[in-house]
């Protein structure tokens, strides 16, 4: 097995009907992954692509996460692709209205699946990978405040996590992309162009540094935020 094969890991990745976690499951599966793949909806197609199985489940939902959790059992990898972007305005009171179901769906949910899935982890020395945001560290100029303190709150719960992760010998670290070219950009003011490398990341571009973070390559990696970001912001 190379530093970079994933074969032998048994990976749930949430989010893994588009984007980044679509992108980060088709990798995975050619990296030699066992596959289980969730979302809202259950990504039946793509699981009948890459040879994997998908769960339809509301991560915003304790109840349907912990049925979750007894349908598959343990994992040695985890990725935290799922996450939502509402085009709310500031100042105003849309926010308001959404700001508990954002915190649900990007921060809590995964703090919740972390918890559920910690301990199988742990046994097998295996990896958490969890999706944050540059907007976290720039203030999130395109970007409403729920989903900037949400994606905040993530950085900071990996490296929480992290710090109990390490003695058991497993890892937990996170990506920090920028605008990356998904749905979720629609309707928000950003100019391609205005960008240092002239363009939007692909959610490929952030898959590949999510599978190296659950690779034997990266097994002394642990609490980083990675940025993935063409040169935008440095940290």
């Amino acid at each position: 097995m190379t530093a970079f094969s994933l074969a032998g890991m048994h990976v749930l990745i949430t989010g893994a009907n588009g984007g980044i976690g679509a992108a980060t499951a088709r990798m995975a599966a050619d990296a030699g992954a066992r596959l289980e793949l969730v979302d809202l909806a259950a990504p039946e197609a793509l699981a009948a692509e890459i040879g994997a199985t998908a769960h339809a489940c509301d991560v915003a939902d304790s109840v349907s996460l912990t049925a979750l959790a007894a349908e598959v059992g343990s994992v040695n990898g985890l990725v935290v692709a799922a996450g939502i972007q509402p085009n709310d305005p500031w100042p105003g009171d849309a926010w308001k209205e959404n700001w508990d179901y954002v915190l649900d769906v990007n921060l809590r949910g995964a703090v919740m699946l972390a918890d559920m899935f910690f301990d199988g982890i742990c046994q097998g020395k295996g990896r958490i990978v969890l999706v944050g945001s540059q907007a976290a560290f720039i203030g999130g100029p395109f970007s409403p405040p729920h989903y900037v303190v949400s994606k905040g709150g993530l950085h900071a719960y990996c490296r929480w996590l992290a710090r109990r992760s390490a003695p058991r010998g497993a890892t937990v670290n996170a990506v920090a992309p920028g605008p990356v070219a998904t749905p979720m950009i629609e309707g928000q003011p950003v100019n391609p162009a205005n960008m240092p490398m002239g363009r939007l990341c692909t959610a490929e571009e952030v898959a590949g540094p999510i599978v190296f973070l659950l690779s034997p390559a990266a097994s002394y990696v642990n609490g980083i935020i990675l940025d993935v970001n063409g040169a935008i912001s440095f940290n």
